[in-house]
């Protein structure tokens, strides 16, 4: 019998359970990764913003997400990720003084490291990448403890 040739069965879902996205590797999708004193950008995000070499980050505290989107090297809050020709797949960037903060504000585990998926979004017709850490992946070590909302 195959499933093409109608002999397929009707059958409940009943106690089967969505299995989340964030189960399956995801290699090609933008991440962050905040750690107690750094951040991270998986290849993906330099792709997604075109191998730009500096960015500006933009926080909203409340909602816990982080929006990143390119500007020029003499912005005076440019952040430089990439130097132009890297080939990297990650490269940390040390802001302790800036992840300290949303450790604290947001409740984070300082031995934890929490990785969101980027979604790009657009606003005064510009590209950013915007990063929910309020629904992550939460780390330990190369181990998934969980991810539930934060």
């Amino acid at each position: 019998m195959s499933l093409y040739d109608g002999g397929a069965s009707e059958i409940s879902l009943n106690g089967f359970q969505i299995v989340r996205g964030q189960m399956f590797n995801r290699q090609s999708e933008p991440a962050m990764t905040m750690w107690y004193s750094s951040a991270s950008f998986n290849t993906a995000c330099y792709s997604a913003l075109n191998d730009c070499t500096c960015i500006q980050m933009l926080v909203n505290s409340e909602e816990k997400k982080i929006i990143i989107r390119p500007c020029p090297s003499k912005d005076k809050d440019a952040v430089t990720w990439l130097t132009a020709g890297d080939k990297v797949k990650y490269k940390k960037i040390e802001c302790s003084r800036l992840t300290h903060q949303l450790f604290d504000l947001w409740g984070l585990k300082k031995d934890l490291r929490y990785r969101a998926s980027g979604k790009l979004v657009i606003s005064d017709q510009k590209v950013m990448l915007m990063f929910d850490f309020a629904n992550c992946e939460i780390w330990r070590g190369q181990k998934m403890v969980n991810s539930i909302e934060i």
